[in-house]
């Protein structure tokens, strides 16, 4: 087995494999028989996660579907480990020396469900499905995950798998099965025992699932709900963490582990998501990166910032890794039905309209444009990449792959590259612990959203971080923005460290959920924040690089807070000239990228 490692330069994640520093980049999908490996491997790329099932049971418990044919442990006395091992070969065919990750989706399968009556949650679509935080089936989950480790590493391709990505619950992001946070009462004993460990209550009884329902009242101050909410993400991560254990003691802590996981910007109106407990394992030693899609907000429209879920700058500021999935739609996207025909319902992921987060854009040249715009959002925030190619075949194209080339190549030469003291001035404050203080589908849960939206369109960039880490960071910026209505307790901390060292600072509120364009902008013109356009284009900066997103067509300046020799990466005509303006024509939807030395 690849060794492997994160280390830090310049105060960004590096990752290395048998201590050679190797560009994070990497291709995955959910479909195999339709895969476009072989295009990556042409294009540079070396490093694939492979799925991996233990059940064929739903992955997404809302619309009933699962993209494995085969799971392992479906038969409890003869695992199958086909599906995932004849993807890891045909990789090998054209790629000996390809790295692979293994992506495990930890989900008990049927006769498991059946024999642990009390043990399992009731779902939309499908069936009962396991506790997320059981004791049973963390235990048992373990025994089945230490003998798939077991085979991979007597495989004769154990020689190649380099690390891995742990997934589970709802869709792999460790989201309740029920979306209701396992409320159930098989939920009640570890309930009660952690409300007795942290405040030492007892008998405490479950909320009501009316509890959390919305009428008109902005915070929740049923003490009980509040903490059930509070537990049942918390509790989701500490089931990631031994899960992510088990994998680092089988592999001697000798290769990195990952998992999706603190979508702190992100709640999709639930209080009780699952994945709102990272501050309890973002300093875990068993975890070394940390992934999110890009968020879809918008249906992914173009000229507004695709922004990352996670709370990128805290995770790197644990000396970790974000392995951003970019699940980039293009013109060849096709519905989950054209590509396995007859084998999902009609009426789910349907493009037909043309206008869903199914769809890709109608063009290759629009395609193309949304490559550049996700990884220049990326490398700015020094984040590694793997493409996405969700049902297989979406980046079946010369040009796309020459563009993916070229990308792979800029991201090997950024890693030999010094950073420029640029830097955002604007720090943006998540949250997570807040959403414990909302009802479900409240505009103070769902309209933060809009929030996060409205910061890309300021002309301003920004930086991302978590309330708890005021105290490390608050320091370096000249402004904030809290995006969470109705703050936690680090959360009002924050605050007031902001007063006490006069940063000024704006926040939605309970009357007022969110934040537009215009008051952000309002708010920094107020408080002298230097604005990189005057427009409202997404601009990027971080890692010694800035960029801009095309709202609309025609001449683009980006006004330096300093002079700089600026290179183009794309999109500009600049070769290594000190200026602290950059002037450029840019197409509706274009993105440019400008190297800063």
């Amino acid at each position: 087995m690849l060794k492997s490692k994160i280390e830090f330069e310049y105060d960004n994640p590096r990752l290395f494999i048998e201590n050679l520093k190797v560009p994070a980049m990497a291709y995955t999908t959910y479909f195999p028989e339709l895969s476009c490996h072989g295009d990556f491997i042409k294009a540079g790329y070396n490093i694939f996660f492979v799925n991996v099932s233990f059940t064929t049971l739903p992955i997404n418990s809302i619309t009933g579907i699962s993209p494995f044919r085969v799971g392992v442990f479906e038969n409890k006395d003869n695992p199958d480990y086909s599906e995932f091992e004849n993807a890891v070969y045909d990789i090998l065919k054209e790629a000996p020396n390809a790295v692979i990750f293994p992506r495990i989706n930890i989900s008990m399968p049927k006769w498991w469900i059946e024999a642990h009556p009390g043990h399992v949650v009731a779902t939309r679509n499908a069936g009962f499905r396991e506790i997320l935080f059981s004791d049973v089936f963390r235990s048992d989950a373990a025994v089945l995950l230490r003998k798939l480790i077991k085979h991979i590493k007597e495989a004769d391709y154990s020689k190649n798998v380099g690390g891995w990505q742990i997934c589970g619950g709802l869709t792999q992001e460790w989201f309740h099965h029920d979306y209701f946070g396992s409320l159930c009462e098989g939920a009640a004993e570890p309930y009660r025992k952690w409300v007795k460990e942290n405040y030492n209550i007892d008998n405490a009884e479950l909320p009501k699932k009316e509890d959390y329902e919305y009428s008109n009242i902005a915070q929740n101050e049923n003490e009980n709900a509040v903490r059930y909410s509070l537990f049942c993400n918390l509790a989701v991560a500490e089931t990631i963490d031994f899960f992510a254990s088990v994998i680092k003691k089988e592999t001697n802590n000798s290769q990195i582990v990952g998992t999706f996981y603190g979508y702190a910007y992100q709640s999709n109106g639930r209080a009780l998501f699952g994945t709102h407990g990272l501050r309890r394992i973002l300093k875990s030693n068993n975890l070394d990166f940390f992934s999110s899609p890009n968020a879809y907000s918008n249906n992914r429209e173009f000229g507004i910032d695709w922004a990352d879920m996670i709370p990128v700058d805290s995770v790197k500021l644990s000396k970790k890794l974000c392995f951003i999935e970019c699940d980039i739609r293009t013109h060849l996207t096709k519905a989950i039905q054209e590509a396995r025909p007859n084998e999902y319902p009609d009426d789910v992921y349907r493009t037909k309209d043309g206008k869903s987060v199914w769809c890709g854009p109608p063009t290759e040249e629009l395609s193309v444009m949304a490559l550049k715009k996700c990884f220049a959002h990326q490398i700015c925030k020094a984040s590694a990449i793997w493409w996405f190619d969700m049902w297989g075949g979406w980046y079946r194209s010369e040009k796309m792959m020459r563009e993916l080339a070229f990308m792979k190549k800029e991201y090997e030469r950024e890693l030999s590259a010094h950073i420029s003291p640029l830097k955002p001035q604007v720090v943006f404050f998540a949250d997570e612990s807040a959403h414990a203080n909302c009802f479900n589908n409240s505009p103070q849960l769902i309209r933060a959203e809009q929030t996060r939206t409205a910061m890309g369109n300021t002309g301003v960039p920004f930086d991302c971080f978590m309330v708890e880490d005021a105290n490390f960071v608050l320091k370096n910026y000249k402004a904030a923005v809290f995006v969470m209505p109705i703050p936690s307790k680090a959360g009002e901390e924050a605050i007031r460290l902001c007063e006490k060292l006069n940063i000024p600072y704006i926040s939605a509120t309970a009357e007022k959920c969110s934040l537009t364009v215009d008051e952000l902008k309002e708010f920094y013109k107020s408080n002298n924040i230097h604005f990189f356009t005057s427009e409202n284009d997404v601009v990027y900066l971080g890692n010694g690089y800035v960029g801009l997103h095309s709202k609309t067509a025609g001449r683009k300046k980006i006004k330096l807070p300093e002079k700089s020799v600026v290179s183009t990466v794309f999109g500009g005509s600049l070769k290594g000239e000190k200026t602290d303006l950059i002037e450029f024509d840019l197409e509706e939807n274009s993105t440019a990228l400008f190297l800063l030395s």
